[in-house]
């Protein structure tokens, strides 16, 4: 099964020659997507009013989210189910495309109660140990807490019947007797040692419904411990047991099946995939809980039975090494257990939700947990959750269950999300990941949870555009509302309003600007679609090593270090994991995964490898000329066979260029390889703020795309040619060819903008013609208008509210532009308003109008024409003389800004009202001259290519 609908192999002559198609008309796998909340039954007139909505907004793709103000005894009953029909039906007639997001709310692996409803022995049963030190007869075990009493009463009502955790049906499942080891003299040197059954110890087990006591026959011997591992269900529990097969059989039945039987005429055209978002069992902690482990474990019979076939009689000094110990031999035991516990839960949960899947002509997506949302290091999220007991955090692993990769990234921040999630499907032979992007950080000020009703069209561009250049194949935006919530309460999750806002719907710049950016992303995504990325920096995932210190550890900070600080030196990378070492191919000093070639690997405080078999591989790579990097801790534990790592470390760490911590951009950019003899690449001068990604593309040309925030520069470096460029504009989807002299040859960027580059030999362009032609006059600069002063346009300014505003409607009132109207009186209005002014002239002339600080969108006219929007950065607008009149021109500029101060008003969620409207004089400046015929229609733009002095 392909991994992307709609995107065959092609040979290169029919590439080349629909490339420009493509990029023209993007397909709905590019296009941004969005879940679709919904938070009641809506009826016929709103569904297709609302699909409708996202497809002219440029969203071709959705995924319907009954969320936790959905009545969740209304779930997947007919109602629903023919409301969803109703969506794909629309959808279908617009040609979009659908997933089937899976669950209710979040959280993959309940079907809102509706799986365990009946089956009680199915509901989430877990594994918990008492300790019980030497003379002792009995152990307790108390205050368990639920990691989902820190989102709140209405999370505990959608997890558990009646808002409360209750356990029933306790089990002893392992007795152990664990002996302090001996030192040579004698001398217990530790407090654990070897392990040994014991089942007879255990007299009873006293279960109670928030924990229990373990009582023993005798008590424990002296110079020993018992640990009792007893496992218990949770009898309120609306989740299946994720390690249970029955458990994950009824699920699929309960949560899956009804889409077929409803849906089932769309499936495989219209309704593409199965989405699962988050699946695991809650993390459970309590009061007398000690160990490496630092949650309860979610068990099943079958889990145990596979445990004895995996050890037989070595299964209770494995379990005992799961808890204590970090010398090499019980490390290497726990690096085993998360081995085998790992791939029993995703062959359980994953493998089964894959084989529905494919059984009904869907491709399965979406994501698990991810430890590293909205960061680097892979503890920035979830610290207090165990996720090895999830699916061992092993994701190269859990990627090989899905057929499109997804992740999540979390806030309006550059992170390790997307390039992980490119990393595990290029591991796979695909290559792009779909990101759901949430909002949950609020700015300084704000409350916790509060969300981002601030968001601006400009944030999620830049948002969007750094995740595409870092592999991102398409937004998901979390969420799409179908109401505003109200106003009553604000109560996180329960009240829409505050349910991860915001609703994209309902920010003021949505309608008038957001297809503008819905295209733009979904062109790059085009672009970059057929790209290899150059990407030198092949960089270990300690997977092992998170197996035998937990998530907490050096290691999780160092990848993070190491991803972070390449990412910022502008050295592409990838992922890997250790199992691509087995078939690893060395070819001219590069480390060569497939088509993946890197010149250098980093291990990242990575103590733990699966055998020796891996040193080797790894000496073998630097004997050849791969540059072999290494931080922090080193190598000391194999995984499997003799604990001889750190000797055989020691051996091989003469040809490891090892640092103590990350090293600087010199050494980072080092590792980049100098390939402009071969083929062409760029090169971002030290200090520029210029991101990018490209390579070559299977037409024999090579492609580059490169955005900035604030304004930079980057070179473009080319072999001897001759070279033909071309540069694609995501705006409107012309090419225009450009001239260059020579190499190396400087791309300007002015800020926020966007520039795609093609470079081949073949004298014709990527659709056999180029749209305009940049001549060299215009390439040096010579095409923009001569301007006069600007001029500000500091008075004589009016805000108009439109009739029909939800709040100061039809209001018409001098307003001053040096501050927001938030400072004027308008403390709650977050509407669209227009600023008007009368500008006089004599003779009309073009005008360039720049507003220096705005908060919000733009659009520009001027005669009752519109000119022009601006949603980001520079807002500058050139007038054509012949829209103007000699005399009297009315100027109006409308302002969309972000529906914070509508939504937070009131609430106390924000320190004080966030900006809106001009923040700063608009400039009027007049031109002096015509521009040159070679220029662009507007007199400016990111700036020409220029060769370099």
């Amino acid at each position: 099964m392909s991994a992307w609908p709609d995107l065959p192999a092609l040979p290169a002559s029919s590439a080349r020659e629909t490339a420009l198609e493509r990029f023209r008309n993007p397909d709905p796998w590019h296009a941004p997507a969005a879940y679709w909340f919904w938070h009641r039954l809506p009826d016929e007139d709103t569904i297709r009013a609302q699909v409708r909505q996202m497809h002219g907004a440029g969203i071709r793709s959705f995924q319907v989210q009954a969320r936790l103000s959905y009545p969740i005894g209304g779930y997947l009953d007919d109602d629903y189910l023919a409301a969803c029909r109703v969506a794909v039906g629309t959808a279908a007639e617009l040609g979009m495309v659908v997933g089937i997001y899976d669950d209710y709310n979040w959280q993959t692996g309940h079907a809102a109660g509706r799986a365990v409803t009946g089956h009680d022995e199915l509901r989430e049963r877990h594994l918990f140990w008492v300790r019980i030190p030497a003379g002792a007869s009995e152990g307790s075990l108390s205050g368990i807490r639920s990691a989902t009493e820190n989102l709140g009463p209405a999370a505990m009502d959608w997890h558990y019947e009646g808002g409360v955790v209750t356990w029933a049906d306790w089990r002893v499942e392992y007795a152990l007797v664990v002996k302090a080891a001996q030192s040579m003299e004698g001398e217990e040197e530790g407090e654990h040692g070897v392990a040994a059954e014991r089942p007879e110890l255990v007299d009873r087990v006293d279960g109670a419904a928030d924990g229990c006591r373990v009582r023993l026959a005798a008590p424990v011997p002296d110079g020993a411990e018992a640990i009792v591992f007893v496992s218990v269900r949770c009898a309120t529990s609306r989740l299946v047991n994720p390690v249970d097969p029955v458990a994950v059989d009824r699920f699929i039945e309960a949560g899956y099946q009804p889409f077929a039987d409803a849906l089932g005429d769309f499936f495989g055209s219209t309704v593409a995939y199965m989405f699962f978002d988050q699946p695991h069992a809650v993390y459970y902690d309590w009061a007398e809980r000690t160990g490496d482990l630092r949650s309860a474990m979610p068990f099943h019979e079958s889990l145990a039975v596979s445990i004895r076939e995996r050890w037989g009689g070595r299964a209770p000094q494995v379990l005992a090494a799961v808890l204590d110990g970090d010398d090499p031999e019980r490390l290497s035991l726990r690096a085993q257990f998360y081995e085998h516990f790992s791939g029993h839960a995703m062959e359980t949960f994953l493998g089964r939700l894959r084989a529905w899947s494919h059984a009904h002509g869907l491709r399965q997506s979406g994501h698990e947990v991810l430890g590293h949302v909205g960061g680097w290091a892979l503890d920035t999220a979830f610290a207090n959750w165990d996720l090895r007991v999830n699916f061992g955090l092993d994701h190269f692993g859990v990627d090989g269950y899905r057929d499109l990769t997804a992740v999540d990234a979390q806030d309006a921040l550059v992170q390790l999300s997307p390039v992980f999630g490119d990393s595990v499907a290029r591991h796979h032979g695909r290559g792009g990941t779909m990101v759901e992007q949430y909002f949950v950080t609020p700015p300084e000020g704000g409350t916790p949870w509060s969300g981002h009703w601030g968001l601006t069209l400009q944030e999620l561009r830049t948002t969007a555009i750094n995740h595409h250049l870092q592999g991102m194949r398409q937004m998901i935006f979390h969420g799409f509302y179908q109401t505003h919530g109200h106003g009553e309460d604000h109560e996180s999750l329960r009240n829409p309003r505050f349910d991860f806002p915001p609703g994209i719907n309902f920010e003021p710049w949505f309608a008038d600007h957001h297809p503008r950016f819905a295209l733009e992303s979904a062109r790059l995504s085009e672009f970059l679609e057929p790209v290899s990325p150059q990407s030198d920096v092949a960089v270990l995932y300690p997977l092992r090593t998170v197996w035998t210190a937990g998530q907490l550890g050096e290691q999780s900070t160092a990848l993070g270090d190491w991803a972070r600080a390449l990412s910022a030196s502008r050295v592409g990378f990838h992922l890997v994991d250790e199992r691509d070492l087995e078939t690893a191919v060395v070819e001219d000093g590069a480390v060569c995964f497939g088509d993946r070639r890197y010149r250098a690997l980093v291990l990242p405080a990575v103590t733990t490898l699966r055998s020796a078999a891996s040193l080797r591989r790894l000496r073998r790579l630097a004997e050849s000329g791969v540059r072999v990097l290494a931080s922090g801790a080193t190598p000391a534990v194999y995984q499997d066979g003799p604990q001889t790592a750190a000797e055989d470390w020691a051996e091989l760490a003469p040809a490891v260029e090892v640092f103590h911590a990350v090293p600087g951009e010199t050494v980072l950019r080092g590792l980049a390889a100098r390939r402009e003899r071969t083929a062409p690449t760029l090169r971002v001068p030290v200090g520029s703020p210029v991101r990018w990604r490209g390579g070559p593309d299977p037409a024999g040309g090579f492609r580059f795309a490169c955005f900035a925030e604030a304004g930079g520069t980057v070179e473009l470096l080319l072999p001897d040619g001759p070279w033909h460029i071309e540069e694609w504009e995501a705006a409107d989807g012309t090419v225009r060819a450009l001239a260059a002299a020579g190499s190396p040859v400087a791309l300007r960027l002015e800020e926020n903008a966007l520039r795609l580059l093609r470079v081949h030999r073949d004298a014709g362009s990527a659709a056999g013609r180029a749209d305009t032609t940049e001549g060299s006059a215009a390439a040096a600069g010579h095409g923009t208008p001569e301007w006069s002063a600007p001029e500000p346009l500091e008075s004589g300014w009016l805000l108009e509210i439109p009739e029909d505003a939800y709040e100061e409607a039809g209001t018409r009132r001098a307003i001053a532009v040096t501050r927001g109207w938030e400072r004027q009186g308008l403390t709650a209005f977050a509407g669209t308003a227009d600023y008007v002014r009368r500008i006089e002239l004599d003779t009309p002339v073009p005008l360039e109008l720049t507003l220096p600080a705005v908060a919000g969108a733009v659009a520009v006219s001027v005669n009752g024409v519109r000119m022009a929007e601006r949603a980001w950065a520079p807002y500058r607008v050139t007038i054509p003389a012949g829209a103007l009149r000699p005399g009297g021109n009315e100027l109006r500029v409308r302002i969309a800004p972000s529906a914070a101060n509508r939504y937070y008003a009131g609430t106390g969620l924000r320190a004080g009202p966030e900006p809106c409207g001009l923040l700063a004089p608009p400039l009027l400046r007049h031109a002096l001259r015509t521009p040159h015929p070679g220029a662009s229609p507007d007199g400016f733009g990111s700036g020409p290519l220029r060769e370099r002095p």
